[in-house]
């Protein structure tokens, strides 16, 4: 589907309910399916690259369904995953294909895994060598990888932090299920510092809930896993999106009237690296108020009222920010710099390129550097036509600045909204925003 984003005239006002999170939904579906036993998940994102997983979960076996507007059963018995023969689609889903892989360790055979991820030539084989380090056996081709558990070894496992967050993530949720001979714990030490920080104490969040005991130095970049664990069947409720939340509260913010918005189903009491957008916000001179008992963040916007300031912005934490808030920066007065931004390089595209590309276009003037962007305050942001390169958040935070041009732009494919935010455009609407389908 194809849109035309007119600039925003009209103030924006209403209420709309974060999205379940993905990082969370993903994990939780997961965990569930390792533990012997009926789960119930509440409030989990289902569609995009959370869909995906739950389909290859599917295809192993396990029975999910949903069980109420907001609730799904997942039914697992881990018997179950001995006989897979069929090769499994991660399309470009970086969570699904990495964690699958080491979850290969757990079924006779193994997996064979294919998808988007190979073609866009994403990295997987640190994980892979790490694997392998613990006894998997690896056949890899331009299209396809095959991982299968040979005879597993609690060797020690060395694997870098600074590519991905998700080879911690995906060895932390197959390794205590492994079984060896010569010792009953796995070490796991990062060879270079940790990267996306938050996302592994997700990971630990999710794990210990479903029974899973993990001795951790994240500072030192050390685990220590025992292995024969057991995943314990839970009854699990998903936290609201910060990251796809980030989008909406950009566009309070900017807008040109005086605007307000509530954003409900929002908590700080869990390991969302991206909630520090209202931290970042409101040092840059947005208004933000945060009402935890209630879950709600109430933004008030308009730049007149409250104008923005440009800062410097370590985005080592908070990688998924990093599009949207390349176009606050262009908004904001002087200049922002996004640093320590390197990894953003190996996501679903390159979104520093990608951002200074669409920016550029649109009559922003940007610096970018190998790890870092600088973004300079533009008065007269031109509409384009945009090119997310099928990148979820950059096709997003470019809508947002699509709204506040001189002129039309159009966006193809904006359907690749889903990945992470299935009901953006909704919220949108909902709140004043005037889209037109081409």
């Amino acid at each position: 589907m194809d849109l035309e984003i007119s600039p925003l005239t009209s103030n924006l006002m209403g209420e709309i309910i974060a999205p379940g999170s993905k990082s969370y939904s993903h994990r939780a579906f997961i965990a569930a399916s390792l533990a012997d036993g009926i789960s119930v998940i509440k409030n989990p994102l289902v569609l995009g690259d959370v869909e995906i997983t739950i389909k290859n979960l599917k295809a192993l076996g396990v029975k999910i369904f949903k069980s109420s507007d907001t609730s799904f059963v997942i039914k697992s018995d881990k018997s179950i995953f001995e006989s897979v023969k069929k090769s499994l689609d991660c399309k470009n889903s970086g969570t699904t294909f990495r964690i699958f892989s080491a979850l290969s360790l757990l079924i006779n055979r193994g997996l064979e895994l294919k998808g988007e991820f190979l073609k866009r030539k994403r990295p997987i084989l640190p994980l892979l060598s790490a694997l392998e380090t613990i006894g998997a056996k690896v056949e890899i081709t331009k299209k396809k990888i095959r991982v299968k558990p040979d005879q597993i070894i609690c060797n020690k496992i060395e694997i870098p932090g600074d590519i991905s967050s998700q080879f911690i993530t995906a060895l932390l949720f197959v390794c205590p299920l492994l079984r060896c001979k010569d010792r009953d714990f796995f070490e796991l030490e990062l060879t270079t510092p940790l990267v996306s920080a938050p996302y592994v104490k997700i990971t630990l969040d999710v794990l210990s809930t479903f029974g899973i005991h993990i001795q951790d130095d994240l500072e030192r970049g050390i685990f220590y896993i025992t292995h024969e664990q057991n995943y314990r069947a839970q009854s699990y409720e998903i936290p609201g999106d910060f990251s796809s939340s980030a989008f909406i509260i950009a566009a309070v913010v900017l807008s040109p009237k005086p605007s307000n918005v509530i954003i409900n189903n929002l908590s700080m009491q869990n390991y969302q690296g991206d909630s520090k957008i209202i931290e970042i916000l409101r040092e840059m001179g947005a208004n933000i108020e945060f009402i935890e008992n209630k879950k709600q963040l109430v933004v008030s916007g308009g730049l007149t009222q409250n104008p923005l300031k440009g800062k410097e912005i370590d985005c080592k934490d908070i990688p998924d920010l990093f599009p949207i808030l390349s176009v606050i920066g262009a908004f904001a007065k002087g200049e922002t710099v996004l640093y320590n931004a390197g990894n953003l390089r190996l996501k679903e595209s390159d979104r520093i390129a990608s951002m200074a590309r669409e920016l550029t276009k649109m009559g922003v003037s940007i610096q970018e550097e190998k790890d870092k962007m600088t973004i300079n305050h533009c008065e007269n942001v031109k509409g384009t036509l945009i090119d997310h390169g099928y990148d979820h958040r950059v096709a997003m935070a470019c809508t947002i600045a699509a709204l506040f041009a001189n002129s039309k732009s159009q966006i193809k494919n904006i359907e690749i909204v889903q990945d992470s935010y299935p009901s953006f455009l909704k919220d949108l609407q909902k709140l004043g925003v005037k889209i037109e389908e081409k």
